[in-house]
């Protein structure tokens, strides 16, 4: 991620209750391949998923905001699959 805009960092704990830190990131939008209308956002959320693809928005703002959607999304998988 080239420009980070968010970050917050907390702990995680496994199924088998091992404790480690999470990092969420966000990044800042921007235009992504030829079409004026297309933007992308980058989103981290290591080490839960290390090879996220960035997140495609109509605009700079959806792109953001479905990026941090991502985020949360990924975080409750992580609680509902037995993590803490």
């Amino acid at each position: 991620m080239k420009e980070v805009l968010a970050t917050t960092e907390l702990f995680g704990e496994s199924k088998d209750r091992e404790r480690f830190p999470i990092r969420v990131q966000i990044g800042r939008p921007y235009l992504s391949g030829t079409e004026p209308d297309t933007w992308a956002c980058p989103v981290a959320v290591d080490p839960l998923y290390t090879h996220l693809r960035d997140i495609a928005g109509g605009d700079s703002f959806q792109a953001l905001c479905l990026a941090s959607r991502t985020a949360i999304s990924l975080l409750e998988s992580f609680v509902q699959s037995g993590g803490r």
